[in-house]
């Protein structure tokens, strides 16, 4: 996908510039059509699809932060109910967002509500569950950075500024089966070289899951996209 010419005035993305070449690649590949995109941001998002061609809506909780002129920006706090009717979005975008929402449950199903049947979504999370974060876990006992109370206070008590929701690969995909997305691709902005190095346990890790009496759950937990794909994990899933 071409970007359009950058000037002083560009919106700056708040998530990793990586992700969004990658979702915007895959965009470039599909029929244009309508897109919500929420949470917004300042609009990078948003401005890049709208200049390639896409019908663009945009959903923030702080709408104000919204830098793009000609893009519609709505508030919208996905842990509640989306003032949109059903079926009417071919796409729904959400970067960087599930890691930020009190009730991602419910932020996943109102995403699906309101994608039109055989539409997609799109979905970038931190990858809690790659072999670096699991270490990380079992030597430290949190998958985030933990933030004090006095982060909190200093954010302005807006639990959104902060990873309040980290998901798993076995809880992400149980939100959506629930809500009838099924998982086209698993993208990431970029693998990371350290995380190679552990590449040594994965025939532990499969015959520990061999061994296993939970096996439903183990052809997710050992995919090698979630195991080794960096930082950020992006799920392409369609609406059945």
């Amino acid at each position: 996908m071409q970007y359009h010419k950058k000037n002083k005035d560009d919106i700056i993305p708040k998530a990793r510039m990586g992700v969004h070449e990658v979702i915007l690649e895959w965009f470039d590949k599909q029929k244009r059509g309508s897109v919500l995109d929420v949470p917004a941001g300042y609009g990078h998002l948003s401005t890049q699809l709208k200049h390639s061609g896409f019908s663009v809506t945009a959903g923030e909780i702080e709408p104000e932060h919204f830098g793009v002129k000609d893009v519609k920006c709505v508030y919208m706090d996905l842990s509640n109910k989306i003032d949109i009717p059903d079926n009417s979005f071919d796409y729904v975008c959400c970067v960087d967002g599930l890691e930020h929402i009190t009730n991602p449950y419910n932020a996943v199903a109102e995403l699906a509500r309101i994608l039109k049947p055989g539409g997609y979504a799109v979905f970038s999370i931190p990858n809690y569950s790659n072999i670096e974060k699991r270490f990380k876990f079992l030597f430290h006992g949190y998958l985030t950075a933990p933030k004090t109370l006095k982060d909190f206070k200093k954010s302005g008590e807006n639990l959104h500024n902060f990873h309040n929701s980290p998901l798993t690969i076995t809880l992400l995909d149980l939100i959506f089966k629930i809500n009838n997305l099924e998982i086209k691709e698993i993208l990431h902005d970029k693998k990371k070289k350290s995380q190679m190095l552990l590449y040594i346990v994965y025939p532990l890790l499969k015959l520990i899951s061999k061994l296993s009496h939970k096996k439903p759950t183990n052809d997710v937990t050992l995919k090698k996209d979630i195991l080794f794909g960096g930082n950020i994990v992006i799920f392409i899933l369609q609406k059945q």
